[in-house]
C-alpha cells in the first residue's frame, strides 16, 4: 500500500481511523506498535494471540462447567433419578459381560471334569448335542453298541500309548438307614477312571483293580450324598443300599461345586462289573482314553481309532461305525452356545443404556424450556451462543459420567455378591467396562447436543417474552 494511501486513513473520524490503521499494519506485517489519533496501539504477536485464545477458551469452559454443576445441584432429585437410570444401564451391560465370562470358564471346567484333562472318548454316539434328531437316529442305527468286553480288548491294544477305562452311567437313589438321597449319578468303571478324570478324594481310597475284577460291592460317594445320608458322622465304612444292593463306602470325593447350575457332587463310583450286576450287561459303554504322553494326543487318537476299526474288521474304504470325541469339540460346542447368547443378550442389555440416553435428553429439553427466560437475559447481557451450548452439553456429560462411574461401582459390588452366592469367581471384564463407559460418553454427548443447540440458537427477544 502506498504512503499516501496510508496517510489518507487518518482522515476517518474517531474510532474508525484507529481500526483502519490497525487493519493496515496487520495486513502489511508492519511493526507491532502504531500510533493512531494520539493513542498507542499494540499489535499482539501470533504467539500472544494463540495464548489469549487458549486462555479465553479455558475460562469460558470453566465458567460453563461451574454453571452446569450449580444447575444440576439446584435440581438434585431430578439429577439423581436421571443418574439412577444410567446406573441401571451400565450395570446391566457390565454384569451380563461378567456372567458370560463365567459361563465360558464353567464350560471349560465342566468339560475337563466330565471328560478329563488331555483325554478323548470313543462311544456309539459321542456328540449328541451337535446332532439333529434325524442324524442321531441314523448314527444309532449305523453304529453298533460298544460292550465292556470290546472296550477291554481296545484297552489292551492301546495300553502302550494310552490309559483306557470303560464307563457306564445311571441314576439311582442311595439309602443309608432312614436317610435317602434321590437321583444320584452312579458311574461304573475300572480303577483307571480315577487317573483319567483326576478324581481327588477328601478321605478314604478308590477301589483297586482286584476289587474291580471280583465285582466288589464298594463305592466312592460325592459330598452332596455325604451331607444327605450322613450329615453328622463319618460315612467311611458304613453300608448304603443302591437298587436294593448293599455297598460299603470306602472313599469320599472332594467337593467339586456346580456347573451350569447342576451339582458335580451328586456322584457315586463303583466297579463296572458290580454296576452290570445291577443294571445288566447289555448296555453300551463309553471308553475314556488318556495318552501316556500328553504331547502325543493326536497320534494317540489316531492309533486308538485304527485299533477300534481293526477290532470291528472294517474295510479301509468303510467309514467309522463309532464316534471319537475330543474335549476341544465339547468346549467349542459350548463356546458357540455362549457366543450365540452373547450376540443376543448384549444388544438387548444395551437397550437400557439407550433408554437412559433418552431420559437424559428429555431432562435436558425440560431444563432448557424452564430456563428460556434466563437464557434470554444472559444473551442480552453478552452471553455468546457457545457459552450456552457448552453449559447445556456439560450438564448432560456430567450426568452420564457420574452415572457411568456409579454403575461400575454397583457392578463390582454385585459381582462380589454373585461370587459369594454361586461359589464362582465373577470378575468384571475390562472390555465390557470400557464398552459401557464408551457408550455412556457417546450417549452423554448425543443426548445433550440437540437441547444445547436449541438453547444456543434461541433468539434473545423471543426468550425474554417467554412466560415462566
Amino acid at each position: 500500500m502506498l504512503p499516501e494511501v496510508r496517510d489518507n486513513l487518518f482522515e476517518f473520524p474517531g474510532i474508525w481511523a484507529d481500526v483502519s490503521i490497525i487493519c493496515y499494519h496487520l495486513f502489511m506485517m508492519s511493526p507491532r506498535s502504531v500510533v493512531a489519533q494520539d493513542k498507542l496501539w499494540i499489535i499482539p504477536s501470533p504467539e500472544r494471540v494463540s495464548r489469549s485464545w487458549f486462555r479465553d477458551t479455558t475460562v469460558t469452559m470453566g465458567n460453563s462447567f461451574s454453571l452446569a454443576v450449580k444447575t444440576l445441584w439446584a435440581h438434585k432429585l431430578r439429577s439423581i433419578l436421571t443418574i439412577f437410570g444410567i446406573v441401571i444401564g451400565i450395570a446391566a451391560v457390565v454384569l451380563i459381560g461378567a456372567t458370560l465370562g463365567v459361563v465360558r470358564e464353567m464350560a471349560v471346567k465342566s468339560t475337563a471334569q466330565t471328560i478329563g484333562a488331555d483325554t478323548f472318548i470313543i462311544a456309539q454316539v459321542a456328540s449328541v448335542g451337535n446332532l439333529s434328531r434325524k442324524e442321531l437316529s441314523n448314527k444309532l442305527r449305523r453304529n453298533p453298541e460298544i460292550y465292556r468286553r470290546e472296550a477291554e480288548r481296545l484297552a489292551v491294544r492301546v495300553e502302550e500309548s494310552a490309559l483306557a477305562a470303560p464307563v457306564l452311567d445311571a441314576f439311582a437313589d442311595v439309602k443309608a438307614g432312614n436317610k435317602l438321597f434321590r437321583a444320584a449319578s452312579v458311574t461304573g468303571s475300572t480303577e483307571s477312571i480315577q487317573t483319567i478324570r483326576n478324581i481327588r478324594l477328601s478321605s478314604g481310597r478308590f477301589f483297586t483293580a482286584a476289587e474291580s475284577r471280583r465285582s466288589a460291592r464298594v463305592v466312592i460317594i460325592g459330598q452332596d450324598v455325604v451331607d444327605e445320608i450322613s450329615p453328622s458322622a463319618d460315612p467311611l465304612g458304613k453300608r448304603v443300599r443302591i437298587k436294593g444292593q448293599s455297598f460299603q463306602v470306602i472313599g469320599i470325593q472332594e467337593k467339586q461345586g456346580s456347573s451350569f447350575g447342576s451339582s458335580l457332587d451328586r456322584v457315586v463310583y463303583m466297579p463296572i462289573s458290580a454296576f452290570e450286576k445291577i443294571w445288566g450287561t447289555r448296555r453300551s459303554v463309553t471308553v475314556f482314553l488318556q495318552p501316556n504322553d500328553p504331547a502325543q494326543l493326536e497320534e494317540t487318537q489316531e492309533e486308538s481309532r485304527i485299533a477300534m476299526r481293526s477290532l470291528r474288521r472294517l474295510r479301509p474304504t468303510a467309514p467309522d461305525n463309532f464316534d471319537l470325541l475330543v474335549p476341544e469339540a465339547g468346549r467349542d460346542f459350548l463356546a458357540r452356545i455362549v457366543g450365540i447368547i452373547a450376540v443376543a443378550i448384549v444388544p438387548i442389555s444395551s437397550v437400557a443404556l439407550i433408554v437412559a440416553g433418552i431420559v437424559v435428553m428429555n431432562m435436558m429439553l425440560v431444563s432448557v424450556t424452564e430456563r428460556t427466560r434466563e437464557t434470554g437475559i444472559r444473551k442480552s447481557l453478552g452471553a455468546r451462543n457457545r457459552d450456552i451450548f457448552s453449559e447445556i452439553l456439560f450438564e448432560s456429560m456430567i450426568l452420564t459420567v457420574l452415572g457411568g462411574a456409579a454403575g461400575l461401582l454397583v457392578s463390582y459390588f454385585a459381582a462380589f455378591g454373585l461370587s459369594r452366592s454361586f461359589d464362582a469367581v465373577v470378575s468384571i471384564s475390562p472390555f465390557y467396562a470400557f464398552m459401557a463407559l464408551g457408550l455412556t460418553a457417546v450417549i452423554g454427548i448425543g443426548a445433550g447436543f440437540f437441547p444445547a443447540y436449541l438453547a444456543s440458537r434461541m433468539p434473545p427477544v423471543e426468550a425474554l417474552r417467554h412466560e415462566t
